[in-house]
């Protein structure tokens, strides 16, 4: 038998709210300018082009297609390393 969640809330807009949350866009659109952060902590300019659908079908963490000023074609690039350039 399974034990009862403790965690569960009595109001359930507290749930929807935490779902909102967790279901939201990154806040990018094609086109903006953006930052992407090497290993090295440097920048690099870039332009977001869009999300990558598939990049949780393998455990990955959400990604995102960049295309950056010194290449011309896009890359993957995991959302943690992308900064809005504003």
């Amino acid at each position: 038998m399974l034990a009862p969640m403790g965690d569960m809330r009595d109001d359930p807009r507290e749930t929807e709210a935490a779902e909102a949350e967790v279901n939201a866009g990154p806040g990018f659109k094609d086109g903006d300018q953006v930052w992407v952060e090497d290993a090295e902590g440097n920048r690099h300019a870039g332009v977001f082009v869009g999300m990558n659908e598939a990049s949780g079908w393998f455990g990955g963490g959400p990604s995102a297609y960049v295309v950056h000023a010194e290449g011309h074609q896009p890359e993957v690039v995991s959302l943690a390393r992308i900064i809005e350039r504003g």
